[in-house]
């Protein structure tokens, strides 16, 4: 894709972003250069950069954990009646009276075809099921005799799809579509299972859709399994505040954030697609929220062509993801020991993978006390995957908004200067160069970021950018490109200390989940 052209517009832009450097945080839940030494792998440059909505994500991937929804927590149905209630199309308002009165251990039939609601179904209630006969395909706003929508198209404004608080709540084999706020919503919950559940809206690119596909918030022993999410005006899959989650199998496109595990314990992102979205699959603290993120494990995901322009509302979406420049695989912010391992990225705009410290977009670390100081990033082992090229050539593809989205145009004044000195695209790997640690500038890798063994595009010479954000932005107030430009600190794969061995203890997830 053609770079950047620099001109003074372009500098007086950066001007008013670069007082402060800093993203406006806000919680997602807004309701409440040397050439490489020729050691590592090479790919030999083939790629596949389509945007096939209808790529799923492969063959089932076993996570291999024993836990698997329904045995973890401190409910269970055995040895207690149990009840199934059968709904057909036209006795929505016969389902909405028997809601508001379920025994627990109750099991919801939904008949295939359409469903109509004018409010969301609400479960208070513990044991409950709810099973359609098929998720259908995507575009299918009305069922079929092989699936279940539930259409919210006409709801009460700033209604949920589903809206449950409960133990053991399992939901499987339905399609939720144009629901008014969150597809389906699950808080304060315990052993929760969404299979074969698609969440979606009718339009792409609509601000005014709602925020969140599958939302399970403040909850613990979390399945998404199978899954499908398309255009939501901020995550598509979203696992939160949560401890013990497994998102497997899963696909979540024309979303602004596809994937996107935020202030979690122990979670397994496996064998998912996150293709098309604004940014594909992101692992992520915010200031103010009580649990701490950590031991995050990302295997086996395809993460390819995230470059949908952002259009999340700045009014009702969270801050921190309406600021994501559009072409961005992976963020990690102010998270630790989160592992990437046989992942592959491809033509994401922006860049594939970068990690940064929670001070970007707080830098008061006073606002960081309820997680524990959770803003630092560390211990982020990147090994083993396959980077395909095609990615941050063209960042927030070329449609730089210095209010909005101010990382992605400092990324990108700061390459569109030193690409004219023949420096490579965005790196693979971006660091922040932000160390909450305090360790001098002179120590290369402070917070232990390791980059091993990664299958890299022929012709790579260096795949990591030590970027010095603080330093970096420092020199553009003054419009000093040059000064900027030489903040940067570039690195091939190998023979560096980001060669490392990764972190220890080793993350042992399947043995937390139990």
């Amino acid at each position: 894709m053609p770079r950047l052209q620099w001109t003074r517009a372009s500098s007086a832009a950066l001007l008013a972003l670069l007082g402060a450097l800093s993203l406006t945080a806000c919680s997602d839940d807004d309701d409440d250069k040397k050439p490489d030494s020729g050691s590592q792998p090479v790919d030999a440059g083939t790629t596949d950069a389509g945007t096939d909505a209808g790529t799923d994500a492969g063959p089932p991937v076993d996570t291999g954990i024993p836990w698997d929804g329904g045995s973890a927590g401190d409910f269970s149905c055995q040895g207690k009646a149990t009840a199934t209630l059968t709904f057909a199309p036209g006795q929505e308002e016969a389902l909405q009276d028997q809601v508001n009165t379920l025994a627990e251990c109750t099991t919801i039939q939904l008949a295939a075809g359409t469903f109509t609601f004018d409010n969301a179904i609400t479960i208070r209630q513990n044991g409950i099921t709810i099973k359609g006969a098929g998720k259908g395909v995507k575009g299918e706003g009305t069922g079929t005799a092989s699936s279940t929508v539930l259409v919210f198209t006409n709801a009460a404004a700033n209604s949920n799809g589903l809206d449950v608080v409960g133990k053991r709540f399992e939901v499987s084999d339905l399609a939720v579509w144009n629901a008014k706020k969150d597809a389906v919503r699950v808080e304060s919950s315990t052993d929760v299972v969404m299979r074969r559940v698609r969440t979606e809206w009718a339009q792409a690119d609509k601000e005014t859709n709602g925020k969140y596909g599958l939302y399970p918030v403040k909850s613990k022993y979390v399945v998404i399994d199978e899954c499908e999410a398309y255009n939501a005006a901020d995550a598509g899959i979203y696992v939160g505040q949560t401890e013990y989650a497994i998102v497997r199998n899963s696909v979540a496109l024309q979303n602004v954030a596809g994937i996107e595990i935020e202030n979690t314990k122990y979670a397994y992102v496996i064998g998912n697609t996150a293709r098309d979205n604004t940014t594909g699959l992101v692992v992520f603290d915010l200031p103010g929220n009580p649990i701490k993120g950590t031991d995050i494990r990302v295997v086996k995901n395809i993460i390819t062509d995230n470059n949908r322009n952002n259009f999340a509302s700045v009014a009702a979406s969270s801050s921190t993801v309406s600021q994501v420049p559009a072409g961005t695989g992976t963020f990690i912010l102010a998270s630790r020991r989160v592992e990437l391992t046989g992942n592959t990225w491809e033509n994401n705009n922006s860049l594939d993978v970068a990690v940064l410290s929670g001070l970007v977009i707080e830098q008061d670390p006073a606002l960081w006390a309820a997680g524990g100081f959770n803003f630092a990033s560390a211990d982020i082992n990147i090994h083993d995957n396959v980077f395909k090229g095609g990615s941050g050539d063209n960042v927030d593809n070329g449609k730089l908004d210095p209010q909005r989205r101010p990382l992605g145009a400092l990324v990108a004044t700061l390459y569109t200067y030193g690409g004219t000195q023949g420096t490579p695209n965005v790196e693979h790997l971006v660091w922040d160069g932000v160390d909450p640690f305090g360790h001098p500038r002179t120590d290369v890798n402070p917070i232990n970021i390791c980059f091993t063994n990664n299958t890299l595009p022929k012709g790579t010479t260096t795949a990591i950018v030590d970027l010095d954000l603080l330093a970096a932005g420092a020199a553009l107030k003054n419009s000093d490109l040059a000064g900027g430009w030489a903040k940067t600190r570039h690195y091939a794969a190998t023979g560096t200390p980001f060669e490392c061995a990764g972190f220890s203890p080793a993350l042992t997830i399947g043995d937390n989940i139990k």
